[in-house]
C-alpha cells in the first residue's frame, strides 16, 4: 500500500512539473525568443524530469512509449503533456528551422505518443484529433 502512495505521489509530480513546463512554453512563445523558449524548455525537461530534448530525438520510435512507461513513469496524462509540450517546441523550431531534422523528429514523436493514446486511453479526444492534424500539417 505504502509502495503505491508513493508511487502515485511520483506520477502527480510528474504530472505537475510538464504541467509547469507546459504553461511556461505557452507564456514565453514568441517569434523573437525562439531560441530562448527552446532552451528554457529543454533546460525545463532537465531540471525537472531528468528527460531533455536530444534524450528524447535519440530514443527509437519503436521503444519510445515502452521508453516513457517503464524507465519514466508516464501515465497517458503524463504522455499527453509531453506530446503538447514537444508539439509546441516542434512549432517554435518550425519557425526558427523550417527545415530541421529535429523539428521532424519531435513531430514524430508527438504523433506516436497521441496514435498510442487514441488506441490505448479510453476517452476520445477531439482537441486530441486536432493536435495530429496540426502536426501532419507541419510535416
Amino acid at each position: 500500500m505504502e509502495k503505491r502512495d508513493y508511487l502515485m505521489d511520483q506520477i502527480e509530480q510528474l504530472g505537475q512539473a510538464l504541467a509547469t513546463i507546459l504553461s511556461k512554453l505557452y507564456g514565453h512563445s514568441s517569434q523573437d525568443k525562439v531560441p530562448e523558449v527552446i532552451e528554457m524548455t529543454s533546460q525545463s525537461l532537465k531540471t525537472e524530469l531528468d528527460l531533455d530534448l536530444s534524450e528524447i530525438s535519440s530514443i527509437t520510435d519503436e521503444q519510445f512509449i515502452t521508453s516513457l512507461q517503464r524507465e519514466k513513469k508516464f501515465n497517458y496524462a503524463n504522455m499527453e503533456l509531453l506530446a503538447d509540450i514537444l508539439l509546441l517546441v516542434a512549432e517554435e523550431k518550425s519557425i526558427a528551422q523550417p527545415e530541421s531534422d529535429e523539428k521532424q523528429n519531435l513531430c514524430t514523436k508527438c504523433l506516436i505518443i497521441y496514435n498510442y493514446l487514441n488506441e490505448n486511453d479510453l476517452t476520445y479526444s477531439f482537441e486530441r484529433q486536432s493536435k495530429i492534424s496540426r502536426i501532419e500539417s507541419i510535416l
